[in-house]
């Protein structure tokens, strides 16, 4: 919905909105303390998260989230949403879960992730965020963070924050015992099969 393209794929993947001029004129008032951070709710669906903020460039009585954000708070373009300051706990730990197995297949998806986080201000439990990597959308779901606190959320800026990888929804645990027996089978066929043993007899001989 915003006008201005050039922004809509950075912010669209990311983890901040944009609010109207009028209410950066209101923070400062306040004398809010720096990152602005948010708590963005909704009595249509009873649902929340949080955010921090890229631009105060939205349209006077209009605020632009990412699509991953309204999915969250289950909301459609034009759906009024309650927006206040929070003050949230700087993180040091998040744990993740890919929604596909199409993640493994990544090189270095811990790099891959830290570039992403980047773009985001707060994290917040059970938020599926999204990320852009070769043209691909990965979805991710904030399984845990510390510290904890009643709202679930931690900030992520300017914080040392230790990341874990739960299995990709859909993964299955190879059998590695079957595994193991599969390939000392096929040692004792290729043995058994060998073209130096032919015509040779039994073991004795």
């Amino acid at each position: 919905m915003m006008k201005d393209a050039g922004n809509k794929d950075v912010a669209n993947y990311g983890g901040k909105i944009f609010l109207p001029q009028s209410a950066l004129h209101k923070l400062t008032m306040l004398n809010i303390r720096y990152p602005m951070l948010f708590k963005i709710s909704t009595t249509s669906t009873d649902k929340s998260t949080h955010s921090g903020v890229l631009e105060f460039t939205a349209d006077e009585g209009r605020c632009y989230l990412p699509e991953w954000m309204m999915d969250t708070l289950k909301i459609n373009a034009g759906t009024v949403v309650k927006i206040e300051t929070a003050d949230l706990p700087q993180g040091n730990f998040v744990k993740l879960e890919p929604q596909s197995t199409d993640f493994l297949e990544i090189t270095d998806p811990k790099a891959v992730l830290e570039n992403a986080l980047r773009n985001f201000t707060t994290l917040t439990v059970v938020d599926v965020i999204e990320l852009n990597y070769n043209s691909h959308i990965y979805q991710i779901k904030i399984l845990e963070v510390k510290p904890e606190s009643s709202s679930g959320g931690i900030c992520v800026i300017e914080t040392d924050l230790v990341t874990e990888f739960a299995p990709p929804v859909g993964y299955v645990e190879p059998d590695y015992e079957k595994l193991k027996e599969e390939n000392e089978k096929k040692k004792r066929e290729a043995a058994i099969s060998a073209p130096s043993l032919k015509g040779k007899g039994s073991m004795a001989r």
